[in-house]
């Protein structure tokens, strides 16, 4: 039986292997500006994002749309004074929303707002307010941790009453 097994061996080491190549990643952007202020500047009050999934690819793209409104982004603050850092809390979400796909043509997107809470501002940054927010989507939620897909974008918020002797 040796005899058959050894040769078996060798050809099998001897044959080229054939890497299977990964799907190129899809061309999603994210894009993010403040709604009620161009400027994103903080006025004690929510500042609202809009986030904007955009398909800049030349094929469909299938996503969870609704999965990745409900759950929301990942948000980071950055105090720009200190260089701290604060990660907010997101939405729970049913993982069967997953299977609810919803296809973006090239040049099609999809837009939802996302708040960012004056508790969320004051309790951590520095005054003047000076912040970035750099607003994280795994578009494949399915994947976890380097197999996954996770597009960015980054706002700067400033403080909209320096002039009004901010504290």
């Amino acid at each position: 039986m040796h005899r058959f097994l050894i040769p078996l061996i060798a050809l099998f080491a001897a044959s080229p292997t054939f890497a299977q190549t990964p799907e190129p990643a899809p061309m999603i952007e994210l894009h993010a500006r403040c709604i009620d202020d161009a400027q994103c500047r903080f006025l004690g009050e929510d500042v609202r994002v809009e986030l904007e999934l955009r398909n800049s690819g030349r094929n469909n793209v299938s996503l969870p749309v609704a999965f990745l409104r409900k759950r929301g982004p990942a948000v980071r603050l950055v105090d720009r004074h200190s260089g701290k850092e604060k990660q907010l809390r997101r939405n729970p979400v049913d993982g069967l929303m997953l299977k609810d796909l919803e296809t973006l043509a090239p040049g099609q997107s999809v837009r939802f707002t996302w708040p960012i809470t004056p508790k969320e501002i004051t309790d951590f940054a520095l005054r003047p307010i000076d912040l970035d927010a750099v607003f994280g989507l795994n578009i494949t939620p399915e994947r976890k941790g380097a197999d996954a897909t996770i597009i960015r974008a980054k706002l700067h918020i400033v403080d909209g009453r320096v002039g009004e002797g901010a504290r």
